[in-house]
């Protein structure tokens, strides 16, 4: 079976920069609910907090005022907290030309699967908020989930196309034996065919660069 795979990640929407207007908007609330330290100062530490904790980690904000010596005051972390949600709501939107490379891939009859080894309600919460949830045929969510899984379940790595902003998956692909792969990066879409960088796209014409190797498969 012939599929496109993608990444959740800065792949079906754009998660650095919705994360950092996230951070920024509730540290903003969390000062005007009272929090008594300065932005520059709070930021640096939530970094640490998240790089220590992980994404995923419920508790960024309780750990925050932990290491700040501060006493938890619930109000101020229900202010981020909820601040950060909304702007979640607000800023979780497709990128640019994603629907539009799966509506192809979908109609030459791939597959459209994603891959992420992220938690999967909150993963799942992700897909469905973006409006996809329909056009996903496959997912394989969960911090062990891997492509060795994905083509164990009967597709194969040569008729795959595979959208990624981890280079570490770019890797894991190729080792496999992907034979059409897709970097999106901050300079755009790069097309890696058979180990070789063959053209670089701008990120919003992503479904021309899935387009030109629907035509190889």
């Amino acid at each position: 079976m012939k599929l496109l795979l993608l990444e959740i990640d800065n792949v079906l929407y754009d998660s650095n920069l919705l994360k950092g207007i996230a951070r920024e908007w509730a540290l903003t609330a969390m000062k005007e609910a009272g929090f008594p330290v300065d932005y520059d100062t709070a930021m640096s530490i939530l970094k640490d907090i998240i790089r220590d904790k992980g994404e995923d980690y419920p508790y960024h904000f309780n750990e925050l005022m932990l290491r700040l010596g501060l006493k938890e005051d619930h109000r101020v972390i229900a202010a981020g907290v909820i601040a950060y949600h909304d702007v979640k709501r607000a800023f979780l939107k497709p990128i640019p030309g994603i629907i539009e490379a799966i509506l192809l891939a979908r109609e030459a009859s791939l597959k459209v699967g994603v891959i992420s080894s992220g938690d999967s309600v909150k993963e799942w919460e992700k897909i469905i908020r973006l409006g996809v949830h329909h056009l996903i045929n496959s997912a394989w969510i969960g911090p062990r989930s891997s492509l060795g899984d994905v083509f164990s379940s009967g597709f194969d790595p040569k008729e795959t196309i595979l959208i990624a902003n981890s280079e570490k998956r770019v890797r894991e692909a190729e080792k496999l034996g992907v034979k059409f792969l897709i970097l999106l990066t901050d300079n755009g879409a790069e097309i890696i065919e058979e180990g070789k960088s063959r053209e670089v796209y701008e990120a919003w014409r992503i479904g021309a660069a899935v387009k030109s190797l629907l035509r190889k498969l």
